[in-house]
């Protein structure tokens, strides 16, 4: 019993590991500004396709998902990098400022930074699971957060946590931090994918 556990226990470590090592090879391929979106979804669309079969999560899988969907995921990262980017310098900005307008201000950029993080997870997901249009996709991420906000809470709080553990741990950037980030964030929104998924269907 204990024995089988442990297994289980490197089997799933050594998933996130071999995850997380593919998409630097992927990043790396893309000479990271144009890898990493892509890298990102091929990991994330390996371990929703493969679970925890870590024999079934092939090199070469993930290189043609990732010459497959390389336009697709470039343009989702940069969108969404520079929505992010652009919110981050306006809080910069509004900092260095004081005042209670500013500091509800400097809230609500705070807030829009957060969506867009857990937006972009929900993007990358639905992008790896259904057929959707790009405009859609969009559409079902955004409300995605309102909708089910104890789900957003939960992605979150895991997100935070796993890089807060990164940082703590600096080994974890190359061996541990996708893998486990996508791992986390697919368990997190199974049961709203489910239900996305009946509504989808019907």
């Amino acid at each position: 019993m204990i024995g089988k556990a442990l297994e289980e226990f490197f089997i799933r470590i050594w998933v996130v590991v071999k995850l997380t090592l593919i998409f630097w090879l992927l990043a790396l391929t893309g000479l990271f500004v144009f890898g990493l979106g892509p890298a990102f979804k091929v990991v994330t669309e390996l371990y929703l396709e493969h679970g925890f079969d870590y024999k079934s999560i092939s090199v070469k899988q993930a290189y043609q998902i990732f010459k497959r969907d390389f336009l697709r995921a470039n343009i989702i990262f940069g969108l969404y990098t520079s929505l992010s980017l652009l919110l981050a310098y306006n809080l910069y900005l509004s900092v260095q400022i004081q005042g209670l307008l500013f500091l509800v201000i400097d809230f609500i950029l705070f807030f829009g930074l957060t969506y867009l993080m857990t937006a972009f997870e929900y993007t990358m997901i639905f992008d790896s699971q259904f057929e959707i249009s790009f405009g859609n996709l969009l559409k079902m991420s955004f409300i995605s957060n309102f909708i089910s906000f104890k789900t957003y809470l939960k992605l979150l709080f895991g997100i935070v946590l796993i890089f807060v553990l990164t940082w703590q741990f600096k080994g974890m950037i190359l061996f541990g931090l996708i893998g486990l980030l996508q791992v986390y964030s697919l368990s997190v929104t199974k049961t709203w994918r489910l239900k996305v998924e009946e509504q989808l269907a019907e």
